[in-house]
């Protein structure tokens, strides 16, 4: 049924661009679409490992226009059963539903069948608000307007990639720190024996202050390569002003504008205290 539209050349070629099997099917539901997806079993023959073949619980539904507008406009009050008739399907309350009602906007300015008299009789938008709360509230069934054909298709294909990324944020939930930032900050910094990286380990902890930059980091390990160095500086300072303002006036190299800037009091307060403080519950950042 997907296919009866002409516009449907368009979301077929988006299917294609994928990194993905597609095939067309008879389903329980017509005009919907399903996952599968192909997991490796623990289980090998000697023609290799087998492959299980597991049906996601996500379906979305295609509904023409004038179908949902003959099924909205022929209640009085919108019920689940009547908008969208899923009580009576296997495993329907294993799986996830949505709508995607696509050209919608261009039908209301030509509805054929749908009587335009009787549109304004039911006051079609406040009916229309109260369906959408019965299939989203009561049913948990989304609803999307789309006006192409290329948009449905960008819809299929940012719902596949989110269904086929799922196994690997539950594993990513599962473990011990699952809010460990990723990529280069995951990996850490490698120090040799000879104490290669070690400016590098230091400019990340100046970095983890919050609103500093990785410019501004720089900056400040580029000034004081080590923490030792810099908590010599603050011993040669001769005031507590005169410590709390040492790193101010460091200049910053900005990327985007191409101007310099300065460091600023306010970072140089907080990593001044943080290096000479000796209270745990000090609150270094005061805007917090």
């Amino acid at each position: 049924g997907l296919l009866k539209d002409p516009g449907s050349d368009a979301w077929v070629e988006v299917l294609r661009s994928l990194d993905c099997k597609y095939s067309f099917e008879p389903q329980a539901i017509p005009c919907s679409v399903t996952w599968r997806r192909n997991t490796p079993s623990t289980l090998s023959t000697p023609d290799g490992p087998v492959v299980k073949t597991e049906e996601e619980k996500e379906v979305l539904v295609l509904v023409e226009p004038e179908d949902f507008l003959k099924r909205l406009f022929s209640l009085t009050q919108p019920d689940l059963n009547q908008v969208l008739p899923l009580a009576g399907l296997e495993g329907c309350s294993t799986k996830t539903y949505s709508l995607a009602v696509v050209g919608l906007d261009a039908y209301r300015r030509y509805p054929g069948s749908v009587p335009l008299v009787a549109v304004v009789q039911v006051s079609p938008l406040s009916l229309l608000l109260q369906a959408l709360v019965v299939l989203q509230l009561w049913g948990n069934i989304d609803v999307l307007f789309l006006d192409t054909w290329q948009e449905f298709g960008q819809h299929v294909s940012a719902l596949t990639k989110a269904i086929a990324k799922r196994p690997y944020k539950r594993q990513l939930e599962s473990q011990e720190l699952p809010f460990c930032a990723a990529r280069a900050w995951a990996s850490g910094v490698r120090v040799e024996k000879d104490g290669t990286g070690l400016r590098q380990v230091w400019k990340r902890q100046i970095q983890q202050f919050n609103r500093v930059s990785p410019a501004t980091a720089a900056a400040i390990a580029e000034a004081y390569p080590s923490p030792s160095l810099l908590l010599r500086a603050y011993e040669e300072c001769s005031t507590e002003d005169e410590k709390l303002l040492l790193l101010s006036d460091i200049p910053v190299k900005s990327d985007v504008s191409g101007k310099d800037r300065r460091v600023g009091p306010d970072v140089s307060r907080r990593i001044y205290l943080f290096m000479v403080s000796t209270d745990p519950d000090l609150v270094l950042d005061l805007s917090a």
